[in-house]
């Protein structure tokens, strides 16, 4: 879940708002994401698999010589490039199952006219909402309400702070006005069904439809932010006006069409505008779980799915009482839903998403959890917000393929879960004295590959739709991304070995291999690729070897990366700028990566930290900063050495290094902000180190002379301050269990 939060005392101190930049090679076209299109890509791609195999084999021969010739100092780098490999091979091969899926029909599927009446599944949405913006709020409570679809409720879980009430305040007022606008076009709705049933009439509600949207589209316009133009332009485009457009259709086709069905018309005019809109704040009640996570947030309101509750004040405040039948009325009535979307806060779905994920999971009785892996919001602002997004729509592509192997892992964004399977994984444990309820699982800070696996276990599977229809915002700068990918990397060595024992259990683990190879694919490749790349950039001053060309029969990997770029909407050349932001990445996934180690060696499991989205940057972690900053220094250094010791082809890839560095600090860090951020954190800890050392004798004018010689704010220099520890910025910004 992204914080959009656009004043923050953590962005540092008096920092200028930099103006949007925009970048030259634009997002040009749609991806090419349509099915039964593509017979010349899987051929492609299979050729390309087909060659990276002969390749591997040619490897392995080469390192088993090189080992020989060399002696066992050579069996590092093997395995090192060795692991390279599975990662590129792995992507192929999963690539190739996107191929083939892309090429074959589309799933079978309940037909939409058959869950647009009285009798169709009942669908919860629950929102989990920490302390958003009002106008990411509004467009995604908007873009599930305006979703077509009959027996659907919206839940907002507004975990705002009690504390905070301008924040909540906020929260809750995006919700209300949402409401207020969707009671309009509910008005419309019902004016038309309550007289006599004519094409004529319901042509009128519809043309009523569609201007009350375009007037919707004006509200939206004076909500935005400059920050977040190309967010809030497609919001505008694609989920409102885009559906004006529909209903303008529909009135023309009720209009000119003899021998309309009535009853079908209608029952499309019952699925518009429909549902209700309401909020819950599980922070009220003492007897619910705050644990400070998403996945506690969801279990929290699951847990009270289908029954009524009574609010009951006590000296610790207040509880929610299950009511039985007859004793009593009830303070909140939780309906028990056929099925639950959940749908981050930052994120969008198109008016078709429940329609066409819920006629596959009628469809498919084994499928626990129907999705669209998200796309990122095109035409990103900043050169970080486009390559990042480049490397999330690529990841579009993955999920795909792994459908193909049956090794799809739900991706939490946005999904629709079936109930009953949700109750096949349901536990509970105790928290602060209470018993909890869980069904999403908060071992890691990644619940939804987690709790995938536990519904493998129970015999589910996992379904990717292949047309996107859903979109999420990308971080815009370094700071912000560095936050996201961190926890994006923590977690998957921890939850590879409960796929093994998952895997065993079920049996037949043997002929499971190729699920067992992808979905490998998915937890470990952080680990194993940032671990390759540090230790080949360390290795590279030895004496050149033919090893070391062996990264050379990646080209496969490399050429199908260029052509999803292409295929993805991008260029091919912003290859080079993905290998650039990886390698700024490299020590923010290794962070991820340790912080798994710790807690599988007993330590604590870190804080689920929400990705900053802000109007002006996010801090960049120093740890990043210093780090590949003397990544650069021993690559120039590597260069040094090798020219002096007449070695020309060993400075090679420390060559190609240094290009990179270079380019990833100027273009998507910055000199300048990662050297600020540095002397700002350095600073404040010179300041908190002398106020705990002199705190015994501290005066009422001793701070002020040491605030002079510090760049940053220094009114107070209390931990509890404003300005909180800009050197551990990139940690706690968003924490709940820092508020």
């Amino acid at each position: 879940m992204v914080f959009w939060s656009l004043a923050d005392s953590r962005v540092g101190p008096e920092r200028p708002v930099p103006e949007p930049i925009v970048p030259a090679p634009e997002r040009g076209q749609e991806p090419a994401l349509r099915r039964g299109a593509g017979r010349h890509e899987l051929w492609s791609v299979r050729l390309l698999v087909a060659l990276s195999t002969v390749l591997f084999g040619v490897f392995v021969w080469l390192a088993v010589q090189a080992v020989l010739d060399y002696g066992w100092t050579m069996l590092p780098f093997a395995l090192m490039i060795g692991g390279l490999f599975y990662c590129a091979l792995a992507y192929q091969v999963i690539r190739l199952g996107a191929a083939v899926r892309r090429a074959r029909p589309a799933t079978a599927t309940i037909p939409p006219e058959a869950l647009m009446g009285k009798t169709a599944p009942s669908v919860t949405v629950l929102i989990p909402s920490y302390q958003e913006s009002r106008r990411v709020l509004i467009e995604t409570v908007l873009s599930a309400a305006l979703a077509t679809y009959r027996n659907k409720q919206i839940v907002v879980l507004v975990d705002d702070p009690p504390n905070r009430p301008g924040p909540l305040a906020e929260s809750l007022g995006a919700i209300a006005d949402v409401r207020a606008w969707i009671a309009e076009g509910e008005a419309i709705r019902r004016a038309a069904l309550e007289g006599p049933a004519t094409a004529l009439r319901y042509a009128e509600a519809h043309d009523r439809l569609a201007d009350w949207l375009r007037e919707i589209a004006v509200r939206l316009k004076a909500e935005a932010d400059p920050s977040f133009a190309h967010v809030d332009r497609f919001v505008t485009d694609r989920i409102v006006l885009a559906l004006a457009a529909r209903h303008e259709a529909e009135a023309q086709k009720l209009r000119s069409t003899p021998g309309v069905d009535l009853a079908v018309a209608r029952d499309r005019l019952e699925a518009t505008a429909a549902g209700e809109i309401v909020s819950f704040q599980r922070k009220r009640f003492g007897n619910l779980s705050h644990a400070a996570n998403k996945a506690m947030n969801l279990n929290a309101y699951l847990g009270l799915m289908g029954r009524d509750w009574r609010s009951v004040a006590d000296e610790n405040g207040l509880r929610l009482e299950p009511v039985a039948a007859g004793q009593g009325v009830a303070d909140l009535s939780v309906p028990m839903p056929d099925y639950v979307l959940t749908l981050d806060a930052d994120s969008v779905i198109v008016s078709d998403y429940i329609l066409t994920l819920v006629g596959i999971l009628e469809a498919s009785p084994k499928a626990a959890v129907a999705q669209t892996p998200y796309l990122t919001f095109p035409h990103g602002l900043t050169p970080v917000e486009r390559i990042a997004g480049a490397t999330t729509d690529i990841q579009y592509l993955i999920h795909q393929g792994s459908s193909h192997y049956g090794a799809a892992y739900w991706v939490g964004a946005n999904a629709i879960i079936r109930r009953r399977a949700l109750e096949d994984i349901r536990s509970t444990r105790q928290e602060n004295g209470h018993e909890v309820v869980v069904f999403v699982q908060d071992k890691t800070v990644i619940e939804d590959t987690g709790s995938t696996i536990d519904l493998q276990d129970k015999g589910w599977h996992v379904h990717n739709h292949f047309e996107p229809l859903a979109y999420s915002a990308t971080p815009a700068d370094f700071g912000a991304l560095a936050i996201q990918r961190k926890r994006w990397a923590n977690g998957g060595l921890i939850l590879f070995f409960d796929l093994l024992r998952s895997q065993w259990r079920q049996g037949g683990f043997w002929r499971k291999l190729p699920q067992l190879f992808v979905r490998s694919h998915y937890l470990l490749s952080p680990l194993i690729g940032n671990v390759g790349i540090l230790v080949l950039m360390l290795m590279s001053a030895q004496k050149a070897h033919p090893m070391f060309w062996a990264p050379l029969f990646m080209t496969p990997y490399f050429l199908l990366y260029m052509a999803d770029l292409r295929r993805m909407g991008y260029h091919w050349r912003d290859l080079f700028g993905v290998c650039a932001l990886n390698l700024m990445l490299l020590p923010v996934n290794l962070a991820g990566i340790l912080a798994s180690v710790w807690q599988m060696a007993g330590g604590r499991r870190r804080k689920f930290l929400r990705t900053p989205k802000l109007a002006s940057r996010t801090v960049v972690p120093p740890y990043a900063f210093v780090f590949n900053l003397g990544i650069l220094a021993l690559m120039v250094a590597y260069v040094v050495m090798g020219l002096q010791a007449d070695q020309p082809y060993g400075v090679v890839i420390p060559l190609i290094n240094i290009v990179l560095y270079s380019y990833g600090l100027w273009r998507f860090v910055g000199l300048g902000a990662g050297f600020a951020d540095l002397g700002s954190c350095l600073a404040q800890e010179t300041g908190r180190a002398v106020q705990g050392l002199w705190r015994p004798l501290r005066s009422a004018t001793a701070l002020p002379v040491f605030a002079t010689a510090c760049p940053v704010p220094t009114a107070d220099f209390s931990i509890a301050a404003q300005q909180s520890p800009l050197c551990r910025a990139a940690v706690p910004q968003v924490s709940e269990e820092d508020r």
